[in-house]
């Protein structure tokens, strides 16, 4: 397992994105080819969405994003 620290710059745009536009993100990330098997876009909607609640969260308590890797 590894953990990794997510930058606070990438936190606060996360946590001020406009979420009405992450369906559009999730479309554009599914269909991008960085995955093995395109993912279900409303999957990645789903993820993104509580992702940018745990950032807002995560602002509003001063604290930090991290990330833990396990293969």
């Amino acid at each position: 397992m590894v953990a990794v620290t997510l930058t606070d710059d990438f936190r606060d745009a996360l946590a001020s994105f406009d979420t009405a536009l992450l369906p559009d993100v999730a479309q554009g990330w599914a269909a991008a080819g960085d995955f093995f098997t395109p993912p279900d876009p409303d999957s990645l909607t789903r993820f993104l969405t509580e992702l940018a609640a745990l950032a807002r969260r995560a602002v509003s308590r001063g604290q930090h994003l991290y990330c833990w890797i396990c293969p």
